[in-house]
């Protein structure tokens, strides 16, 4: 112990699995500086942040937090946890930061839950050496990053997956917290994100019976019970707030939160029952290679490793359970990570040295590379040099003038240096591969949240569109009448600019004489002969959505 704690804060680091402070303190920056980058500092994009944004604002504004609106018009199938963190976060931060940064702390709240019990997981299946692997390897998946900083809702839901995957490592020894952990994580689950997560834990806590001796146990009934009564308040809460607010709302949340892909024959999109197995290899980099080295090593003592099993049972049911309720989306796959993490982390240790130094030069090289091209493009943004990354940003954002930032260049300086000493100082080992993809692809994150976001924020947010939509109405207009405008861009052009508007197919928009049509380059919609073309526009840089703004014919 005392050399643990005299360790030279500038010595080679050994990751042997043994805790010391330099290594707690850098798993510890690893972790903030994954988490932080990204919660703040950009617009509301779309098609989720939006949309989710777009009824915390509508909660904010009407003080009812149950019958959730988008603009002002109903939308179903929302689960409120994650609104209510929200607008909550906006409530107690909002004098301080934008409502929107304020809101999008939520998602850092939820993450942090769930780094906290996947970490309490790994610990109790595997030992202390899991809980920060078992981290690491989660955070380092590639599909991950991104949607772990947007205004998702299912962030809330995987949470409470997180929760009570650690009431199911628990409750061999300890039944009744076990099955009040696995209570209230299906609770926080079904209030996070709907009857998908519920369902995926119901069907885990069935099957773990099936697959082996330790959750075949007169404690494990006790677990299932303790954990039914732990859910009953947070599933049965929620449908009697809908009811009293509103039978027909109850019915019709319920309706639109148990629909599935098979509902609608007409999209083909049921032709995509494998979605989330053909997305894991890149979504799940690099946890499921080694989540499959783990499968290999324990074939032949699989029934007896409790380690294994738990999180190999726990990836089969979120599977099936995805491929039945969820529509191909990527976000629908974020809780099929925590289980390949587990079964990531279960066998590291025993993966062959060439592999593992495989890995890590791949994951170096690749991290090299990638901060030397973020580099490149903030110096030909801020300078117009070179002339192939200028004419490259040009083309994507047009018209941008890059400002310089001195503190997100000292960040992005500082953060980028820390990865090239702790790559150059850290000791070779099997372990050593999973700290540096880990450190290198927060880095890149980092770099992009830093120098990248004026960027990207500019070609993605709708707020200069909003102000030219408004700046470009016909004058005197009595109202705005809408064609084809999804609910991202309602909820943006209401938050940016106050903008509501009737559907054109309702008998209140006989009396407007503006008309917002959303189209593409290549398809517009067909409007009556009675609208004139006022103005059309789009993002910098969108090839995708066009924006036609229509006067109505007036009666001379």
């Amino acid at each position: 112990m005392t050399a643990r704690l005299t360790e030279p804060l500038w010595g080679r680091i050994a990751y042997d699995g043994a805790p010391t402070p330099l290594k707690t303190i850098l798993f510890l920056v690893i972790c903030a500086t994954w988490l932080l980058p990204g919660l703040v500092g950009h617009d509301p994009w779309k098609v989720d942040e939006a949309t989710t944004f777009g009824a915390v604002i509508d909660m904010l504004r009407t003080g009812d937090w149950v019958d959730f609106r988008i603009a002002g018009e109903p939308t179903l199938g929302h689960a409120p946890l994650y609104l209510w963190a929200a607008a909550t976060l906006v409530k107690a931060f909002g004098g301080l930061l934008p409502l929107h940064d304020a809101a999008r702390l939520a998602s850092g709240v939820f993450m942090a839950v769930t780094l906290a019990f996947l970490s309490l997981s790994c610990r109790e299946l595997m030992g202390e050496r899991a809980g920060r692997g078992g981290v690491l390897l989660f955070i380092g998946c590639v599909g991950l990053l991104a949607r772990a900083h947007e205004m998702v809702t299912a962030l809330a839901g995987l949470s409470g997956v997180a929760v009570a995957l650690y009431g199911f490592t628990l409750c061999g020894r300890r039944a009744a917290a076990g099955g009040a952990a696995v209570g209230v994580g299906i609770g926080i689950a079904f209030l996070g994100n709907g009857f998908m997560p519920l369902v995926m834990l119901v069907m885990l806590a069935g099957l773990l019976p099936l697959v082996a001796s330790p959750w075949r146990k007169p404690r494990y009934a006790v677990t299932l019970a303790l954990a039914a009564v732990c859910a009953a308040p947070f599933v049965a809460g929620w449908l009697l707030l809908l009811d009293h607010s509103s039978s027909a709302l109850m019915h019709g949340w319920l309706h639109e939160a148990t629909q599935t892909r098979w509902a609608d024959d007409s999209t083909g999109e049921n032709l995509e029952v494998l979605y989330f197995l053909r997305i894991l290899p890149w979504y799940a980099w690099p946890a499921l290679p080694l989540a499959t080295w783990t499968l290999w090593r324990s074939r032949r003592t699989l029934a007896a490793r409790k380690e294994v099993l738990l999180p190999l049972t726990a990836f089969v049911a979120f599977v099936i359970t995805a491929s039945v309720f969820a529509q191909p989306r990527d976000v629908d796959a974020i809780a099929l990570l925590l289980p390949i993490a587990m079964l990531g982390v279960a066998e590291i240790d025993s993966l062959p040295r060439g592999a593992a130094g495989a890995f890590d030069w791949f994951g170096m090289m690749t991290f090299f590379l990638f901060a030397a091209l973020l580099w490149l493009a903030w110096f030909a943004a801020l300078t117009g040099q070179p002339d192939f990354a200028a004419a490259l940003i040009r083309r994507e954002v047009p018209d941008y003038h890059y400002r310089f930032n001195f503190l997100a260049v000292a960040l992005a300086a500082l953060l980028t240096l820390l990865w090239a000493v702790v790559v150059a100082r850290s000791i070779r080992s099997t372990r050593r591969a999973l700290v540096n993809w880990t450190a290198g692809i927060t880095m890149v994150w980092m770099l992009v949240m830093t120098l990248g976001v004026p960027l990207i924020d500019q070609a993605r947010s709708y707020r200069a569109l909003a102000s030219k939509v408004v700046s470009n109405l016909p004058p005197h207009f009595r109202c705005i009448a809408r064609q084809n405008v999804g609910d991202a861009q309602r909820a943006l052009l209401d938050y940016f600019v106050n903008l509501r508007m009737i559907p054109v197919e309702y008998p209140a928009a006989g009396r407007c004489n503006a008309l917002l049509v959303q189209a593409t380059p290549l398809r517009t919609p067909r409007v009556p002969p009675d609208w004139t073309e006022f103005w059309r526009g789009s993002r910098p840089g969108d090839r995708n959505e066009l924006f036609i703004v229509y006067a109505r014919n007036e009666p001379s």
